[in-house]
């Protein structure tokens, strides 16, 4: 399994990222020394979750191009709308993979990108995300293994689902993500936080290919030399 370090853009600016959104003030952080931190420990992903694109205020692509061009790791982007215009953008200065949701009920236009950027789109599969027909809200966990076998002849790069977690991190119920990974085709990644080496090893133990953490890496509750040495990070 590959542990995934996370990092928020808003603003033109690189912050910690937080568990419970809201949850008090963060400071920004220097971006290369960061990303060189963690590419240091032996982390050869780095994932960059753009907060503005998601509100629909801006990009931070500028950004964007400046830690992937000054990263020795490969950087896996989410936020923001799907279009083939920024997806250009994206790979063309050097992102890996982006991470996406589905937003309207055209099936084709996720077939179109899916076969123009193969193994580059990773699916966000998470519950009460939209998909399919129009007015239709996946709200079960089946639900999201029923997506995996839909989109199973897709040349998608993976499925990523929020997982729930022992320090209350929502998302899925970790007894449901073995069936999503059998169902799905493709790399099952996992956003959660955690706080052992242990739930780390359980996921693992679930089939989960990659695990994207958050605060548990940037506010100590994990040993980021000791994950990056225990997991192909």
């Amino acid at each position: 399994m590959i542990v995934i370090p996370t990092a928020e853009l808003r603003g033109s600016l690189v912050y910690p990222p937080t568990s419970q959104p809201g949850t008090g003030s963060r400071s920004p952080v220097d971006p290369a020394a960061t990303h060189r931190a963690f590419t240091a420990l032996g982390f050869r992903h780095i994932h960059l979750h753009d907060i503005d694109a998601d509100s629909g205020r801006d990009h931070n692509e500028a950004l964007i191009a400046e830690i992937v061009r000054d990263s020795a790791a490969e950087v896996l982007v989410s936020g923001g709308v799907l279009a083939e215009e920024r997806l250009d953008r994206l790979i063309d200065v050097g992102v890996g993979q982006v991470v996406f949701s589905p937003s309207d009920d055209d099936d084709d236009a996720l077939a179109r990108l899916a076969e123009a950027f193969p193994g580059r789109l990773i699916l966000r599969a998470d519950v009460e995300q939209p998909f399919g027909r129009r007015g239709v809200v996946r709200r079960g966990v089946e639900d999201m293994v029923d997506l995996a076998t839909e989109v199973s002849l897709l040349p998608l790069g993976g499925l990523v689902v929020h997982c729930a977690s022992s320090d209350g991190f929502p998302g899925a119920p970790l007894r449901f993500i073995e069936d999503l990974v059998e169902a799905s085709s493709v790399p099952v990644f996992c956003r959660t936080e955690a706080g052992s080496i242990g739930e780390l090893r359980a996921l693992e133990h679930l089939g989960i290919a990659a695990t994207v953490l958050g605060s548990s890496l940037f506010n100590g509750r994990l040993d980021a030399q000791a994950v990056a040495h225990h997991f192909d990070a």
